[in-house]
C-alpha cells in the first residue's frame, strides 16, 4: 500500500481542520449577507490555513485530542476565529499574494 508522505498528509488534515473549524463558525461575510458565500481562492485558502495553524489547531488534527484537551480545543478555535473574522486574514492573503508575484 502506497501512502503519501506525512507532510502532505499532515498538510491535507491541517486544511480539513480548517475547513471544519470555518464551517463551525459563520464568518463575518456570511452575516451580512443573504446569498451564498463565494469559492474562496488559493490565496484564501491558504490564508485559512496559516491562520488555523497559527491559532494551534493543528495540535487537534487527532480527534482523541479534541476530547482529552476540549478546553484547549475551544481555545484554539476561539483564536482561530478571531483571526479569520479579523485583519489578519485579509493580511495574510495580502502576503500570500505578494509572495507569490515575487
Amino acid at each position: 500500500m502506497n501512502t503519501p508522505p506525512r507532510h502532505a498528509r499532515f498538510l491535507s488534515i491541517v486544511l480539513a481542520t480548517a475547513l471544519v473549524a470555518s464551517l463551525m463558525s459563520t464568518p463575518a461575510w456570511a452575516q451580512s449577507s443573504t446569498e451564498s458565500p463565494r469559492p474562496l481562492s488559493r490565496e484564501e485558502v491558504l490564508a485559512d490555513a496559516a491562520l488555523a495553524k497559527r491559532a494551534g489547531l493543528d495540535r487537534f488534527q487527532d480527534p482523541e485530542i479534541q476530547l482529552l484537551m476540549p478546553e484547549a480545543y475551544a481555545a484554539a478555535q476561539a483564536e482561530y476565529r478571531k483571526l479569520r473574522e479579523g485583519v489578519a486574514f485579509q493580511q495574510e492573503v495580502s502576503r500570500i499574494k505578494l509572495a507569490q508575484a515575487r
